[in-house]
């Protein structure tokens, strides 16, 4: 059975946090970050570290603790998403990895929790309404708003299973649909309406292969939040600078430059060539071509010392690939080669520069 109870829409919007001083465990050089260890999280938050050069070392799949090499003073914990939030929240840990829906669902204004990057790339998927197919004249919120008015009048209220009252609650206000009942639900919660304890749900999806097979269909702008991976730490441990600010800044610079690279090409191009400069203007006059501040160039050198050629190194946004390497082809270059951008470090961080303005260490 799903163990479920009600609260009636007219609760307060957000419960109290209960506030708790950090607690610094270990020792003091020491910094916790908490990662995924169940579900669709769990390997990519792991591939995506690796990818930003900073791979966990895990000897025993079933441990719970690790250690990032790129970072000694860092001791890995593998917690459930929703626990990560909390452990964060209330200062166990310093920092984590886990679903924005469970941080947006569990946060209240004046607590710890900082977002420090909100899409971390992966993990994507939206909080929807979903109501059952069966239900042809319903499949928008003013359809929905106009169903749970006839109900109220009638004595029955709408009744929606969630595992995220906040966030389901405050989007139906913000909507002006404030006659329903919120069913608090967990496991499996696609199959509340055909058990008959709630009428529809609002749960997380991927792609709706669930709500499908389950009979439920989506309202066209019934989506709630969307949702990534991403990282957080807590506001009070980061406040006191040393270790814990050092790494958050660290693995912030790394996160940000790995997804600024990952939209560029690296293009390497040999072209015949006597007059560097006079190839630097054509290349200038034509956007595709000119890279990030202009081409760079090396001479390559034929058997009796003369050089013969260059080599022109660009760096594109990955979108102008191909358009690019036509262009070397017309300005008579025999030989492209194309390479992934790991990263782009910029001359400031911008991800540091918010979590330092957060922290009133401008």
């Amino acid at each position: 059975m799903f163990k479920r109870w009600r609260r009636r829409c007219g609760a307060p919007a957000r419960p109290a946090t209960r506030r708790r001083v950090p607690m610094f465990r270990g020792t003091v050089e020491t910094v916790r970050l908490a990662l995924p260890s169940k579900g669709q999280l769990e390997e990519p938050t792991l591939a995506f570290l690796e990818r930003c050069g900073m791979r966990v070392s895990k000897t025993n799949p079933r441990q719970y603790l690790a250690r990032m090499p790129a970072f000694p003073q860092v001791e890995v914990l593998f917690q459930r998403p929703a626990d990560i939030f909390t452990k964060v929240r209330d200062g166990d840990v310093c920092l984590g990895i886990t679903g924005f829906d469970v941080v947006a669902e569990g946060r209240s204004d004046g607590d710890e929790t900082l977002v420090l990057y909100e899409n971390l790339g992966y993990g994507g998927c939206d909080l929807v309404l979903a109501v059952p197919e069966g239900w042809l004249d319903v499949n928008c919120l003013a359809d929905l708003a106009d169903l749970a008015l006839e109900w109220w009048e009638q004595g029955r209220p709408l009744r929606i299973a969630t595992k995220y009252p906040n966030l389901v609650r405050e989007f139906l206000y913000r909507k002006d649909i404030h006659h329903f009942t919120l069913v608090e639900a967990s496991g499996a919660i696609e199959a509340a309406p055909a058990i008959g304890y709630a009428d529809l749900i609002a749960d997380i999806t991927a792609t709706g292969t669930t709500l499908r097979e389950n009979r439920l269909k989506q309202l066209d702008d019934g989506v709630i939040l969307h949702s990534e991976a991403c990282f957080i730490g807590n506001r009070s441990m980061l406040a006191r600078g040393g270790p814990a600010l050092a790494v958050a800044e660290q693995m912030l610079e790394f996160i940000e430059a790995h997804h600024r690279g990952r939209r560029y090409r690296s293009i390497l191009a040999n072209i015949p060539c006597h007059e560097p400069a006079a190839l630097a203007r054509q290349m200038l006059d034509r956007p595709v071509v000119a890279g990030l501040r202009g081409p760079s160039f090396l001479p390559i050198y034929d058997a009796n010392g003369d050089c013969v050629a260059v080599t022109v190194s660009i760096v594109v946004r990955e979108e102008q690939l191909h358009q690019a390497i036509q262009e070397f082809r017309r300005l008579g270059s025999t030989e492209v080669i194309v390479s992934p951008v790991e990263y782009i470090f910029s001359a400031e961080s911008e991800a540091v520069g918010r979590l330092r303005r957060a922290l009133g260490k401008n």
